[in-house]
């Protein structure tokens, strides 16, 4: 039995996005044959039912409310990395560190990556969720920003990137396509892949059938991403299905809701909000659409939507880093008229629903449960200290 200790700049309770569900989830599973510690920022309106649910899972929790006024500013720091610098989080690190004597550490998210340089004599491996920060275009970092100063700030961030990774004993990527990514970015780190998963059991747990199909998107909007995603699906995409099918309806459901997405609602649109259980959306004869334009990684919603059954348009955005095929598992639409046209095409062909919906919720039985995945991290663990 190991001592691990994961840091996390979100506190993954409850798991309302796809960063904090793979950490809740990954910590459920090792913590069945480790003793898992878990430090992590919590925002300071959280619920204390929060710090209740992690401790019901992990040996013990420490938590640092996160003030952003109280960052550590350096020319060598890139602005969200930042954010998450503070001295409260360092001297709690290193009572931690002196009080646990953990056999390993798992540093999670770029902008937690900073207090590598705190850690001696244990060893040490960073979680990059998401490789799409090396492309200015997909980095979803510094979006407040105008271009000109996030375009600096995106240098800063790719050049920090390559140098603190080197002080990793592995960094541990999502997708192959990201491990190809992070080798040509810099050949000299190891690097192993431990996708995100499904929770295949919950998610199979859908028995009644909806009486219509609707279209269904789910995220959580403060993520940049998931906003943009949503913004651009309704904008460029809708108006097209909908002339083909007039009654047709687009669930928005999720946390975070921004001004931009608020926006959106009309007779055709729904916006839920958060929901106390996403199931209900991810039900028989829905469709699942991810029009994801940013970002790397693998996304947890799509897994979801696949375990549940009902079938998946995506991007290429969206469909990359999950081992599926097009038409067989999912459908992927590369322009704004051929994600219409796929939307449609499910709408009024069973046939070719059914096939989509049986072939996904195989798919990610034998490839994305989360006890498979557990599993290998476990061993990963096991081989490398």
């Amino acid at each position: 039995m190991k001592k691990i200790l994961i840091i996390s700049p979100y506190f993954p309770y409850p798991p309302r996005d796809g960063g904090k569900v793979r950490l809740y989830n990954l910590i459920k599973h090792l913590a069945k044959e480790n003793d898992i510690y878990l430090l992590a920022y919590i925002e300071p309106d959280a619920s204390t039912d929060s710090i209740s649910m992690a401790k019901e899972v992990c040996k013990e929790v420490f938590s640092v409310v996160r003030h952003e006024d109280k960052r550590i500013e350096r020319e060598d720091i890139p602005r969200c990395v930042s954010f998450f610098y503070t001295q409260a989080m360092i001297d709690e690190l290193y009572r931690v560190l002196e009080y646990v004597k953990p056999d390993v550490v798992q540093l999670d998210f770029l902008v937690m990556t900073q207090y590598v340089n705190h850690i001696k004599n244990v060893p040490v491996f960073y979680t990059e969720h998401d490789l799409g920060s090396l492309d200015f275009n997909q980095s979803f970092h510094d979006r407040d920003l105008p271009d000109n100063l996030r375009y600096v700030e995106w240098r800063k961030l790719v050049e920090y990137e390559k140098r603190i990774i080197n002080k990793f004993n592995s960094v541990i990527v999502l997708t192959d396509r990201d491990g190809r990514i992070m080798n040509s970015f810099n050949s000299e780190v190891k690097t192993v892949v431990i996708p995100t998963g499904v929770d295949v059991d919950f998610f199979n747990m859908i028995d009644d059938i909806e009486k219509e199909k609707k279209l269904v998107f789910i995220g959580h909007y403060k993520h940049y991403p998931n906003a943009d995603a949503i913004v651009y699906f309704v904008k460029f995409i809708f108006d097209k299905i909908v002339k083909q099918i007039p009654n047709i309806k687009l669930y928005i459901v999720g946390s975070g809701l921004t001004e931009d997405v608020s926006r959106l609602k009309s007779e055709n649109i729904i916006i839920t909000g958060e929901v106390e259980d996403v199931r209900y959306y991810l039900k028989c004869p829905n469709i699942f659409v991810a029009p994801v334009r940013l970002g790397g990684g693998i996304k947890g919603k799509v897994l979801e939507a696949m375990a549940s059954g009902i079938p998946v348009v995506a991007t290429q955005e969206a469909a990359d880093g999950i081992k599926c095929e097009n038409f067989h598992d999912i459908l992927v639409g590369n322009t704004e008229d051929e994600f219409a046209d796929m939307v449609v095409k499910l709408f009024f062909d069973d046939k070719l629903y059914n096939k989509i919906s049986k072939n996904a919720k195989i798919n990610v039985k034998q490839k994305y449960d989360w006890k498979i995945i557990a599993e290998a991290l476990n061993k990963f663990y096991d081989g490398s200290i």
